[in-house]
């Protein structure tokens, strides 16, 4: 089974200069806790969460109108899979960068979906999957569930 299969292929994205106010307004709106940053070409360069903007705004003390993802991720390693990765190889990538999520991209480098660790659960816990079974998820989900140590933000 590979990632085609099981990311979501609708997913908002912001620019580097999109404003942390609209960046939320988009989380709530479609329901979800990241949105990608895009570059011109809408290859995926960052990802901001809703925890980044909480503890971006938190930390940096301005409202979130006045932050852009410039602000809160400029030092983010980006870590993705492309299309037709299997999804252990996802599922690799996840636990070893201990990240829930990832940008899914294309032949031509730009953001065809996003592939979360829940997809990957939901997937693997559906009855009528015997491809992945639940046991290999297990890895990823300690790797992705503790505490992460980062560098401080930059202000």
């Amino acid at each position: 089974m590979n990632v085609k299969q099981m990311m979501t292929s609708q997913v908002s994205t912001c620019t580097r200069n999109t404003p942390l106010s609209a960046i939320a307004t988009a989380m709530w709106n479609n329901d979800c806790g990241v949105v990608p940053v895009v570059d011109e070409a809408h290859r995926p360069i960052a990802m901001v969460t809703d925890r980044d903007i909480a503890i971006g705004a938190a930390l940096q003390q301005r409202p979130l109108w006045e932050l852009t993802p410039n602000d809160i991720a400029n030092s983010q390693l980006l870590h993705k899979c492309h299309l037709e990765d299997d999804v252990q190889t996802a599922l690799d990538i996840m636990r070893e960068n201990g990240v829930r999520r990832l940008p899914v991209i294309n032949d031509q480098g730009t953001l065809a979906g996003i592939v979360s660790s829940g997809d990957i659960i939901a997937t693997a816990n559906s009855a009528e999957n015997a491809e992945l079974p639940f046991y290999r998820t297990e890895g990823m989900l300690k790797a992705v569930a503790g505490n992460h140590t980062s560098a401080p933000l930059q202000g």
